[in-house]
């Protein structure tokens, strides 16, 4: 299992967390959430970009790697990358930064000190910020269209944008935390209603959820929450 940290208050803009896992077995299920990382193999000695999802991954290994991640906020990635995200998008990739220095010491020092030598020089697009944040707050159930509109801009430039900020289109990025919020509920109700849970989330009925959390989760709610219970991915 992972441990998570938070960043310091220089880098909350940019970083959601930052993620560490020991050397052990690997059995784990990892969800679309709209987020970009670079992930440390400290065992070995490489660095592993990984783009924004839209499909879940399954991680299985009978001896996995020591590492440490940088959970980046939806948006932020691409100035850490240098190259539009959506050239990312589903993919894990080697990168060319060096592991080796974060083996030993306070990882979390050294790496936010290469961060913020990084991201500088960054610029943001204010725009793309204000549709995450708008997105977000919305639970993933704001229109696209109407999105554009208060931001004014059109739809397609709004695409383009997120296309290359986010790594997906902005109706992606929504049903994403829309399942993200529908995930949550689900574990904190045990007796919910899955026609209730629907509705509130704006689904055209149960039959529309349950596709969705196939699509993302990569099974249905009912096994993969026994799953989450049970430990298994």
């Amino acid at each position: 299992m992972y441990a998570e940290h938070p960043p310091s208050a220089p880098l909350r803009a940019w970083v959601e967390s930052f993620r560490a896992r020991p050397t052990a077995p690997v059995t784990q299920r990892v969800l679309p959430d709209g987020c970009a990382d670079v992930i440390f193999d400290l065992t070995n000695g490489r660095a592993l970009a990984v783009g924004t999802m839209t499909t879940p991954l399954v991680i299985t290994a009978a001896d996995g790697p020591e590492l440490f991640g940088v959970r980046f906020r939806p948006g932020r990635a691409s100035a850490f990358f240098g190259m539009p995200l959506d050239e990312l998008t589903d993919r894990t990739i080697e990168i060319p930064l060096d592991a080796g220095p974060f083996v030993d010491g306070n990882r979390i020092s050294l790496v936010e000190q290469m961060l913020m030598r990084r991201l500088a020089d960054a610029d943001v697009d204010a725009r793309i910020d204000a549709a995450i944040a708008r997105i977000e707050t919305s639970r993933g159930l704001v229109a696209i269209e109407e999105l554009a509109r208060e931001l004014g801009i059109t739809r397609q430039h709004l695409r383009r944008r997120f296309l290359e900020r986010v790594g997906i289109a902005p109706k992606t990025f929504a049903r994403v935390v829309r399942f993200q919020h529908v995930v949550a509920c689900s574990a904190r109700l045990p007796n919910l209603s899955w026609a209730g849970l629907a509705a509130d989330f704006g689904y055209s009925d149960q039959s529309h959820l349950i596709a969705d959390f196939r699509e993302l989760a990569g099974t249905t709610p009912v096994p993969f929450l026994l799953s989450r219970e049970s430990g298994a991915p």
